[in-house]
């Protein structure tokens, strides 16, 4: 049985070391191709388009620093905020869906050694066990493969850009992926921000003047000298 849970808790563990720390991997945006993101300056927020229930999952406090580093990746491309007459409005949707896995692990034979409890106790080292042991013999559970079902979140953060003249939805950034400890929601946020950002069609000002200064580095051509 022991060995069993121990099993049983070495793949829960890798499951979480696998998907835990790192997650909102799946990127996919919409981009309306007959609008000059260029021609933006200024925006501001509306209303979440999202369930406001207090969860682990999705609270106040996280949909305020995912708003905070929207905010800052607008103001790097060189928006401001304009809350009377804005150039585009920011919608944020958070979405937490409830699903469940079955994993499949195997489990190896582990020797087992079965005996009372008086008999193996520690508290009579340093003698040898094998001085104490009243039965003796060698247990193996069988080899084979086990199941176990674990519940997780398929959690999604959605940025909606829309033109506040026309009021026309024209950008939208998601990033998706599976949550299985909700500890890791706020470290993940920034950089699943990032990662949807990096699809935006404005890119931030300084990548811009570093990529425009390149250009010209290398359109420049050495002057031959003269004999």
């Amino acid at each position: 049985m022991k060995n069993h849970i121990y099993t049983f808790a070495c793949a829960i563990l890798s499951v979480l070391i696998l998907f835990g720390c790192s997650f909102y991997t799946d990127i996919s945006v919409t981009t309306d191709s007959a609008i000059d993101f260029s021609k933006y300056q200024t925006f501001a927020w509306i209303p979440d388009d999202a369930d406001t229930a207090n969860s682990p999952y999705n609270n106040e406090i996280i949909r305020n620093n995912i708003r905070n580093y929207f905010g800052r990746s607008f103001s790097e491309r060189g928006y401001r905020v304009d809350l009377d007459k804005p150039d585009i409005l920011l919608q944020l949707v958070v979405g937490n869906k409830k699903q469940e896995k079955e994993i499949i692990y195997q489990v190896y034979p582990r020797p087992y050694y079965y005996c009372s409890y008086y008999y193996c106790s520690d508290y009579y080292t340093p003698y040898s066990f094998d001085y104490y042991y009243r039965y003796h013999g060698d247990y193996c559970y069988p080899f084979g493969y086990c199941k176990e079902k674990i519940e997780y979140v398929e959690g999604s953060i959605t940025l909606n850009v829309i033109d506040q003249k026309q009021n026309k939805l024209v950008w939208s950034g998601t990033a998706k992926g599976n949550i299985y400890d909700p500890a890791y929601i706020n470290e993940n946020i920034h950089p699943a921000v990032k990662a949807i950002m990096r699809k935006y069609p404005v890119k931030p000002m300084n990548e811009s003047i570093k990529r425009n200064k390149k250009d010209s580095n290398s359109q420049e051509k050495p002057i031959a000298e003269k004999n």
